[in-house]
């Protein structure tokens, strides 16, 4: 096999373990002669773990000749994985096409399926990028094999599993728990927005981000599904099909990463499709409501955006606040709420009408999680991935274990300053009114 052949295997190391089907890459592989049937004995041993039978596989290709190459190009193409093969080749034809809107996968098997994924045009700098507008990042010189990264490598943080289901706790009662217990604990849906037609510059890093978020939540138990650089079409049909993808899940968790833009409305952003289209972060939530999907109400719903909210870029050398001065901003507010609202009936004629037939809310088991914090920029490094990201992964994978998502998050923010400072992530609870365990590696019989 050429040298540029096997980099492009190590390159893409990654994203060919976690996105294909082990038995059908196997099947149209021995199909084409790249394998004989005594040699697929091993990719069939289920005694060992999908995963590393999958890892052994790509490992396997580069020594079988000059035509491997192509044998696995066009099984590949052959069983829909077009972004693997635009990845690995960019000589394809297909670069010529968009997929539109692609389907979940149907195959069998692990929690392994991902949709849509591609690490396109990996690129690298020092330093570190403001996401609203990075410095183009240099060219790549051509890289030496020995100096490439151990393809097989996982990201560098361990998740530390469960071992017991969180229980209601009769002392609160008034806070009950999401069921999260079995097989199907939850989806991640990844949407990031790397290249774009000539409106912004490439996101660097952003693979990294994708990489960490696969390696956590495949870990927790969840299936994964990805989708990269799609145009604002496509990312509103994408956002409507899902309903078939994520109606029986215990759980959901969305994550948007691409360019942000402080919003026209206040209490929302835009962010930007790779054909330069802006949609608000509320119609993206807006598709999961109780009214747009039904089947989900009751389901947890957490959000994670990554982008910025404007271009502030705020900083303090030292804190100059006094305890006095903050009680001094404090006594500007409101004493405190109308009589009704401290749980003081109000008079008949304040009652709402009687409504002909029952209604319920169209907000409710929704969390937002923003990277920062309103008109602030979100900072990413190129090689390591976005900050928010960094710490989301790292903190999600030592305590998921044993404490529910939302002290995550608020140990996210304490770790995001104690690494970077300069960064305010944010949280906001819709009718999020119970505790959500992730219950990493448990499940139920």
């Amino acid at each position: 096999m050429q040298d540029e052949h096997r980099k492009a295997i190590q390159n893409n190391f990654i994203s060919l373990v976690e996105q294909t089907d082990l038995d059908v890459m196997v099947s149209s592989l021995y199909e084409k002669g790249v394998f004989s049937e005594r040699m697929i004995e091993p990719y069939k041993d289920m005694n060992k773990d999908t995963r590393d039978r999958k890892r052994q596989l790509y490992m396997d290709i580069p020594r079988r000749g000059p035509l491997a190459f192509g044998h696995l190009l066009d099984a590949l193409s052959e069983n829909g994985y077009w972004d693997l093969v635009r990845d690995l080749d960019p000589r394809s034809s297909l670069h010529a096409r968009r997929p539109r809107n692609p389907g979940p996968s149907t195959s069998a098997g692990s929690n392994e399926k991902f949709l849509s994924i591609s690490d396109e045009k990996k690129k690298t700098k020092t330093g570190t990028d403001i996401n609203k507008n990075p410095v183009p990042p240099p060219p790549r010189p051509p890289a030496d094999p020995k100096d490439l990264p151990d393809p097989t490598t996982i990201p560098d943080f361990h998740v530390v599993k469960s071992t017991k289901f969180f229980e209601d706790n009769d002392c609160e009662s008034e806070i009950q728990l999401y069921r999260t217990r079995g097989r199907r604990r939850g989806v991640l849906v990844v949407f990031s927005y790397v290249d774009f037609d000539n409106l912004e510059t490439y996101r660097s890093g952003v693979d990294a981000d994708c990489k960490n978020l696969k390696y956590l939540f495949n870990e927790i138990g969840f299936r994964v599904l990805s989708y990269q650089d799609l145009t604002k079409k496509e990312t509103l049909e994408t956002l409507r099909g899902l309903k078939e993808v994520v109606v029986g899940a215990e759980s959901v968790f969305i994550v948007v990463s691409s360019h942000g833009y402080e919003g026209p409305r206040g209490y929302d952003n835009d962010l930007r499709c790779s054909d330069g289209g802006l949609l608000s972060t509320r119609d993206v939530i807006d598709h999961f409501n109780n009214k747009n999907m039904p089947a989900l109400r009751g389901v947890p719903k957490v959000f994670i955006f990554q982008l910025c909210r404007g271009s502030n870029e705020d900083s303090l050398w030292s804190s100059t606040a006094t305890d006095g001065a903050r009680d001094a901003r404090d006594a500007g507010c409101a004493t405190g709420p109308p009589r009704a609202a401290r749980g003081a009936p109000p008079p008949p004629h304040m009652l709402p009408p009687l409504e002909p037939s029952p209604r319920d809310r169209v907000y409710s088991d929704i969390l937002i999680a923003h990277s920062t914090v309103p008109g602030s920029v979100a900072y990413r490094d190129a090689a390591a991935g976005s900050w928010y990201i960094q710490v989301l992964c790292e903190v999600f994978a030592a305590r998921a274990h044993d404490c529910h998502v939302e002290h995550l998050f608020t140990l996210v923010d304490k770790r995001l300053h104690d690494a970077f400072r300069v960064q305010t992530s944010s949280v906001d609870r819709w009718g999020f009114n119970r505790r959500l365990y992730l219950h990493p590696g448990l499940a139920e019989p």
